[in-house]
């Protein structure tokens, strides 16, 4: 049984229905969805059960265009608002207690009801809400997506259990030439100093609420410390540069687990003993050709599991019961991904799922474990039907020296005849991974214009172990620019890729990597598209020879930031117009309104748009005889 909460938001097809890949058989081509629909903001974009599983916390679209926290009652099925602005985002939140929890505010703007960017506590029932810090407000990006992170369970500054003592806080105060660890009431707003090593970063809580186990920086070191009751002793210590050491994950039932790499290329699971200061053998968790990066899903006491990402998001139950659950709901909903989460404490049959696939957004369930009944609660893009999204798979190719690279590949829906103009869409983050097996708007939109898509992770990205990470450095930026390279050229011999029509885009990190490719690779890449990019590098002597590139190229900034980025791009476009060059510049000044409804982001996407079709399209040979 599926029910939907009255207030919250539908779905546009039923869960069950989703398989894990799309089907690749031909079928008709779907109706052009309007760009708008990919790039609104979302309707739900985060959701956290209490530690007693009565209630769960929802980040979700609110009347003024706002996100806001809301609570819902898991027994009366009520919704109330708890933190709802007419002038700012909730951003990160979590559970305090069962009565108690925290949040952030970002995208502050004048004339409402919330102060400046920062963090707060409250009560569950709205009241003593209290401000414990100001934090910094990034500016806005009109390209950017907004900053929805939906392992907000880990990504808040706090790691091993998630509960500190007495519904405090444990925050790290930075000074001229130190960090501290502090301790912060989150119902006075009062922060007090801990005993814990100096220049703390990193901190473990235990099952009691304390801190157990720090890492500390002492000049190129890094030193790991355990509080044996007494007092803190050093246990460990290893370079701040290389891969040879180890982070701290989980302090539980007096074992410590650890993530390292122990002479490995991948970064692996392992039991630390402390008193003999040995990884214990055999490794806990490796997954094979990726590092295991992630966190630890506890109980009130206990490790249960460990939450990491391979090619997509899953979860490893140590627990007995949390496996069966997890069955349960797979068996249930087949072919996605489902996140599974239950109370800390939880004194309910109930646990909240966020389901997702490649062509399903984030959807988030009440799930009844006694009953089987479903609720749900929301999903983040109700108005995309699912049957018209494009299947992505996760590959690995082999580069031209039979390094093996991986990519995500998406591919259009549909009779469109083989093989497609392509788009190879670079990470915002070189350092970090780029793609994920789960519903992306930019691809999506992409593949429903016609375009395959090609996410590389080109060397020098993260989380593929540490030969990709590092390999050779004298030849890591000549690699990774060839990687992309040769990731057109595979595309196009496994019949997906026109060669002829191939485009390069990104921002910030990804729009450098597209200024490289054009320069470096021009034979394969036909035209470029870069937005938000510092294109100048004093360690890159190449970044001085970005005004000859030839290639069509489009440039989008915002000019009201006044950043670095602004500044190089403009002179980078006036240099390049001064030769003649093909290219385009766009400039944004996204305002208050701008922000709720997107539309620079949206704008933005019409133009690309428009680019992509006059350069490497059109999309179909049906599109072209029409037009």
């Amino acid at each position: 049984m599926l029910r939907t909460l009255a207030g919250i938001a539908l779905l546009s097809v039923s869960l069950g229905a989703v398989a894990a890949t799309s089907s690749t058989a031909k079928t008709a081509s779907p109706a052009t969805i309007p760009l708008e629909q990919f790039f609104q903001r979302p309707d739900i974009s985060g959701a956290a059960i209490s530690p007693n599983g009565r209630y769960i916390a929802l980040r979700r679209l609110s009347q003024q265009g706002r996100f806001m926290l809301a609570i819902l009652d898991v027994d009366s099925k009520k919704v109330r608002a708890l933190a709802n602005f007419k002038n700012a985002d909730v951003a990160l939140f979590r559970w305090l207690s069962d009565e108690r929890l925290s949040f952030s505010t970002i995208n502050v703007d004048y004339d409402g009801d919330a102060g400046k960017p920062g963090v707060y506590a409250v009560n569950r029932d709205g009241s003593q809400r209290t401000f414990l810090a100001a934090s910094v407000d990034f500016p806005r990006s009109f390209a950017a997506s907004d900053p929805v992170n939906h392992n907000y369970l880990s990504a808040i500054s706090v790691s091993g259990f998630p509960y500190a003592r007495d519904e405090d806080m444990f925050v790290i105060a930075l000074g001229v030439d130190y960090e501290d660890l502090m301790r912060l009431s989150t119902r006075t707003g009062r922060s007090y100093p801990t005993k814990a090593p100096r220049d703390t970063f990193h901190w473990l809580i235990d099952a009691d609420g304390e801190p157990r186990i720090t890492m500390a920086r002492r000049g190129d070191e890094l030193r790991s410390y355990f509080h044996n009751g007494e007092g803190w002793q050093e246990f460990e210590r290893h370079p701040a540069s290389g891969n040879e050491g180890f982070r701290p994950l989980l302090y539980a039932e007096d074992k410590l687990y650890v993530r390292a790499r122990n002479g490995r290329d991948e970064a692996a699971i392992y039991r630390y003993d402390i008193a003999s200061k040995t990884l214990l053998q055999p490794a806990l968790i490796v997954a094979p050709e990726f590092d295991t990066d992630g966190y630890f899903v506890v109980g009130a006491r206990k490790m249960l599991g460990f939450r990491f990402n391979t090619d997509a998001e899953n979860t490893v139950w140590f627990d007995p019961a949390m496996k069966a659950i997890q069955q349960q709901v797979d068996e249930q909903f087949p072919g996605l991904v489902n996140i599974v989460s239950r109370g800390i404490r939880s004194e309910t049959p109930y646990v909240l799922v966020d389901t997702h696939s490649d062509i399903q957004s984030h959807a988030y369930l009440l799930y009844n474990t006694e009953t089987r009944s479903v609720d749900l609660l929301g999903s983040a893009m109700p108005d995309i039907d699912t049957q018209q999204m494009a299947s992505m798979s996760m590959e690995r190719f082999a580069a031209r020296d039979g390094r093996k690279i991986p990519v995500y590949l998406s591919v259009p829906r549909g009779d469109r005849e083989q093989p497609y103009p392509t788009v190879v869409l670079n990470g915002s983050n070189g350092l970090a991974r780029n793609g994920l097996w789960e519903w992306n708007a930019e691809v999506q939109f992409l593949t429903s214009r016609g375009y395959a898509v090609l996410q590389v992770n080109p060397r020098g990205s993260a989380g593929f172990g540490v030969q990709h990470l590092q390999g050779n450095k004298a030849d890591a930026a000549a690699n990774a620019q060839t990687d992309l390279a040769d990731a057109v050229q595979w595309a196009a011999a496994q019949g997906y890729t026109d060669p002829a029509r191939v485009c390069v885009a990104g921002g910030i990190d990804g729009g450098y990597a597209t200024m490289k490719a054009l320069l470096k690779q021009p034979q394969a890449f036909k035209c470029g598209i870069s937005w938000s990019t510092v294109t100048r590098s004093k360690d890159d002597p190449d970044s001085e020879r970005f005004a000859e590139i030839r290639q069509p190229l489009l440039l989008g900034y915002d000019h009201d930031s006044q950043r670095l980025d602004y500044q190089q791009g403009r002179a980078l476009y006036e240099a390049l117009k001064q030769r003649q060059a093909p290219v385009t510049w766009l400039e944004y000044r996204p305002g208050v309104a701008d922000w709720k409804t997107q539309q620079p982001r949206i704008d933005f996407w019409h133009q690309i748009e428009g680019f992509l079709a006059s350069q490497i399209g059109p999309a179909s040979k049906a599109e072209q005889v029409s037009n």
